[in-house]
């Protein structure tokens, strides 16, 4: 349980920061000419609130398949650009600007969620490496204690 905790906290925080990354990209692209009060520094924080929210639910206490997992992470994907892009344009009519902002916001979540689960494994590899170094080295240590 610590461990999960621990890893939604990090995917948590991984989010938020791409997320302001999009969020620049996008409105440089989308609306350059819209300024923002101090307002604007929640939203971040609340999109990577909704983006964890269905790791919270969606989990297994059996190990899966690969395949499995890669439809675990698809279906959280989905339901995380669903949940934020209705969050964000829920009650606004649908225009063509709307649409074109909601497929890019739609798409910088998808690349956003990739982007976090890369790099939580690349963080759980070097992390399996770092633990394999020490086991060798205990194992190591230990066949010399006991030839001694």
């Amino acid at each position: 349980m610590k461990e999960r905790i621990k890893n939604i906290a990090g995917s948590f925080f991984i989010s938020v920061t791409l997320i302001n990354l999009a969020i620049l990209i996008l409105g440089k692209i989308l609306r350059p000419e819209q300024q923002f009060g101090y307002e604007v520094f929640a939203y971040p924080l609340i999109y990577g609130v909704i983006g964890i929210i269905p790791a919270l639910f969606v989990r297994s206490d059996k190990e899966l398949t690969v395949k499995q997992a890669i439809i675990k992470e698809i279906a959280q994907m989905m339901m995380t650009v669903v949940a934020i892009v209705v969050f964000i344009f829920v009650g606004q009519p649908l225009t063509r600007d709307i649409l074109i902002t909601a497929s890019a916001v739609a798409l910088s979540i998808v690349i956003i969620y990739c982007l976090v689960v890369l790099i939580g494994w690349l963080m759980d590899l070097r992390t399996a490496r770092v633990m394999t170094e020490d086991l060798k080295r205990f194992q190591e240590e230990s066949t010399k204690r006991e030839s001694a």
